[in-house]
C-alpha cells in the first residue's frame, strides 16, 4: 500500500464565528486558521485572516457546506466570548467608543489604541491604522468590524 504525502497540505484549526454580510446575512461557522507555533495561542487568530491581503477567506457552515467570503461584503465578523483568547491584547489606551454602522446597527465597547504618541486620540487611530478589520471589545465577544462599513464613532466619556 503506497501512501501519498502532500507537500501543499498546510494544517489548519477551525475557529468557532458569526460573519454578518453587508446586506445583513449572519452565516454561523467556523474560520480556518493556519496552525503556527510561534503565536501563544498556536494558530493565527481571526484579525490575522480578516486582515490579510487575500481578498476571500473559508468559512465552514454549520450546514457543511464551505463558503468562500469576500472580505470586501463583509460587515462584521464577531467572535464569542469564550473564543477570544486570553488578554495579552489589551496593549496601548484605552477608548470606549459607541460604532455605528451602515444598517443602523449600533455597538458599545472599547478599542485599545496602540500609542503612537502620548497624545493619540481616537480619530488618529482609526485614520492611521492599516488593518481592514478594527477590533471592537464587547460584553459579546469581539467584534470585527469593516472599517467601510462604519459610519461613525463615538468616543465615550
Amino acid at each position: 500500500m503506497w501512501t501519498i504525502v502532500n507537500d501543499f497540505h498546510i494544517e489548519k484549526t477551525r475557529l468557532p464565528v458569526i460573519v454578518v454580510t453587508d446586506r445583513g446575512e449572519r452565516l454561523t461557522g467556523d474560520l480556518f486558521v493556519v496552525s503556527n507555533a510561534r503565536t501563544p495561542s498556536g494558530h493565527e487568530e481571526v484579525p490575522d485572516v480578516l486582515n490579510s491581503p487575500e481578498p476571500f477567506f473559508p468559512l465552514a457552515t454549520l450546514s457543511g457546506r464551505t463558503l468562500l467570503c469576500a472580505k470586501a461584503h463583509i460587515r462584521e465578523v464577531v467572535v464569542p466570548t469564550e473564543d477570544v483568547p486570553e488578554p495579552d491584547w489589551a496593549l496601548g489606551a484605552r477608548a470606549d467608543v459607541a460604532v455605528t454602522v451602515t444598517d443602523g446597527e449600533l455597538y458599545s465597547g472599547t478599542l485599545f489604541i496602540e500609542q503612537a504618541t502620548a497624545n493619540q486620540r481616537v480619530l488618529d487611530y482609526l485614520n492611521k491604522i492599516p488593518a481592514r478589520f478594527v477590533q471592537l471589545y464587547t460584553a459579546q465577544g469581539v467584534i470585527l468590524i469593516n472599517r467601510d462599513a462604519i459610519v461613525h464613532v463615538e468616543h465615550l466619556a
